[in-house]
């Protein structure tokens, strides 16, 4: 029977939150929106939306090298869709929907305020953002974005360190969930290493938005306990996780302390190597 396979695909929280998103959405949408719908990491919206299109919830369409899923036209599968829409209530978000604060409250909270903010900047700018940058024909560098809870310590070691390594190939910036001030341990450190930040401001994600940026990585170099609550840069942009701990959370001495940070900063700047000898070498192949 149908209505069983329905409920069971649907008894999970995920599934359930992308079902009715694209019930409330009317059009086609990919992993990539989604996840920033959900405020989900893709591969957890992927595995939903192939679930729900084995139960014969979804349908797919391919445009171009993305992928859109959207609700089926059977009226059985319609009428779930409102029943999703009215019983499965979300309240209104509490923070901004542009990766600025966190939902709190119940699971899908925030789902509808994102969907509204996901389809409005669709509409705003319909050209996939696989090549930033040139939008303007100034800079068509690759961009690379670093995102933590705070942007006073872990994505800034990245960011100078990117620059550093890397010259001119790269534009990078760093940017956090809620901007505190520079760790002064990390300024100490970054100072030995020839590069001053003394001078330099902390940033929100929510103001990059608004600036109407846009990157090729945003790279979350968040602790693993933390990650959840990192900002969620709008776009299909390549994600990719650098879990490190938090200096925040470093004690001892202020010695003991900065030695902590030291080494937290050997780790990054071995881990952005990594990354820049990545980048040569896909430029050779």
């Amino acid at each position: 029977m149908k209505t069983v396979e329905y409920l069971k695909a649907l008894a999970d929280e995920t599934r359930l939150r992308t079902f009715r998103a694209l019930a409330e959405a009317g059009v086609g949408l990919c992993v990539a929106e989604m996840a920033d719908i959900l405020r989900k990491p893709q591969y957890a919206v992927s595995r939903s939306f192939i679930e729900l299109r084995k139960a014969g919830l979804l349908a797919e369409e391919r445009q171009g090298k993305f992928v859109y899923y959207a609700v089926v036209s059977d009226s059985a599968v319609q009428t779930l869709g409102i029943w999703a829409l009215q019983n499965c209530r979300c309240g209104e978000a509490i923070r901004n929907p542009d990766g600025s604060g966190s939902p709190g409250g119940e699971p899908c909270q925030y789902d509808s305020e994102r969907l509204r903010w996901r389809l409005a900047l669709r509409e705003k700018d319909k050209t996939p953002i696989t090549r930033p940058g040139e939008k303007d024909g100034l800079d068509s560098r690759p961009r690379v974005l670093f995102v933590c809870i705070h942007n006073s310590a872990r994505s800034q070691l990245a960011e100078e360190y990117l620059r550093q390594l890397a010259g001119e190939r790269f534009v990078v910036a760093s940017a956090g969930l809620t901007p505190g001030k520079l760790n002064p341990h990390v300024v100490a450190v970054l100072q030995e290493d020839g590069i001053d930040i003394s001078g330099k401001k902390t940033q929100a994600v929510a103001d990059l938005f608004r600036r109407g940026e846009t990157y090729h990585w945003v790279v979350t170099v968040c602790s693993r306990e933390a990650e959840e609550n990192c900002p969620v840069f709008p776009g299909p942009v390549r994600r990719l996780s650098w879990p490190f701990p938090d200096p925040a959370g470093f004690t001892g001495s202020s010695d003991q302390v900065r030695a902590q940070v030291e080494d937290l900063a050997r780790q990054i700047k071995a881990r952005v190597q990594q990354f820049v000898a990545q980048q040569k070498e896909k430029e050779i192949l």
